[in-house]
């Protein structure tokens, strides 16, 4: 203000610091509730400035706030008035509709993406939540993800062991056994119903089995100079009857043939529970043809169920 009077010019500095402690104002209101006086000491300390400010200038500022926009309420306690901001025009709003439907769109993606590419799109995501004005859509938001409660560095440590396929002792809580000591060989990191899994090869059992990243308690060795152990693979053909436009076809499955509504898919995988899980989801639309052992457990799997339910009765 004194170089405004003195030359009767607004001049590139005086334009900036004016802009600059319209910036230091607007943000002090976002935060805790501030006063006139406390707005003024901040201005009067602050290590750029080194200028008093009077009241009735940040009156002006706070009403220029008002001007562009900026919603700002006052409390008055113990006979001090101070000022916040309740929202302003460079917020990003984002509707229930629209936070719906970026709920709807996270969930697709992360079925099919990759572990690196699902950190890179959490994180974005992410960024959306403070901008979600109703809660148990943001809460959804921020607990949507399959990594969301997994500890970043047991994260980055699988990822890596899995790379590298190396032997590892985990001390793992089973929902069944409780707490044990169990060894595989890191093979990969997947998604299943929205929830993480480590897979591997257990060697003392010979089978490859997957476990909750989220079950974990703590990797309680690594032995980076183990043998590598070639993982047995087994190969399903099955067949589907009217197979539903809608259904996904794994990257491990391939179509063999489509004809008539009756569709034949080969699916391979070290994972056997994983292929009776797949072959199961079809409920009675599917029919195992090969191999001949698999189909026969299939059977008796479907037996032991059958059993179950009559007994019941």
């Amino acid at each position: 203000m004194k170089e405004f009077l003195k030359s009767n010019t607004v001049t590139y500095n005086l334009m900036s610091f004016t802009g600059f402690k319209s910036i230091i104002i607007f943000s002090l209101l976002l935060g805790n509730p501030k006063s006139y006086t406390e707005i003024q000491q901040y201005l009067t300390n602050h290590v750029y400035l080194h200028e008093s400010v009077s009241i009735d200038t940040i009156r002006i500022y706070i009403n220029s706030l008002r001007e562009i926009g900026c919603k700002i309420s006052k409390s008055t306690k113990s006979g001090t008035t101070r000022y916040s901001i309740d929202s302003h025009p460079f917020e990003l709003n984002i509707t229930k509709e629209q936070a719906k439907s970026i709920l709807k769109v996270f969930k697709a993606i992360s079925k099919s993406i990759d572990i690196n590419d699902l950190i890179s799109l959490e994180k974005f995501f992410q960024k959306f939540a403070p901008y979600i004005s109703d809660e148990n859509l943001k809460n959804k938001l921020k607990n949507i993800s399959p990594l969301n409660n997994i500890a970043p560095e047991m994260l980055k440590n699988l990822m890596n062991l899995a790379q590298n396929k190396t032997k590892i002792t985990i001390l793992y809580n089973s929902p069944n056994s409780g707490r044990k000591n169990i060894t595989i060989i890191v093979d990969k990191l997947s998604i299943n119903n929205g929830k993480l899994y480590v897979s591997g090869f257990n060697s003392e059992y010979k089978n490859y089995a997957k476990f909750l990243v989220s079950k974990i308690v703590r990797i309680i060795s690594i032995n980076m100079h183990a043998s590598k152990l070639e993982t047995p693979v087994l190969t399903v053909g099955y067949e589907v009857f009217n197979i539903d436009k809608s259904t996904e076809i794994l990257p491990n499955e391939k179509v063999i043939k489509n004809e008539n509504n009756k569709t034949i898919i080969e699916i391979t995988s070290p994972n056997k529970f994983d292929i009776i899980q797949r072959i199961m989801s079809y409920t009675n639309k599917c029919k195992v043809l090969y191999p001949e052992s698999f189909k026969s457990e299939i059977v008796n799997c479907l037996k032991e169920m059958k059993e179950g339910y009559i007994e019941e009765k």
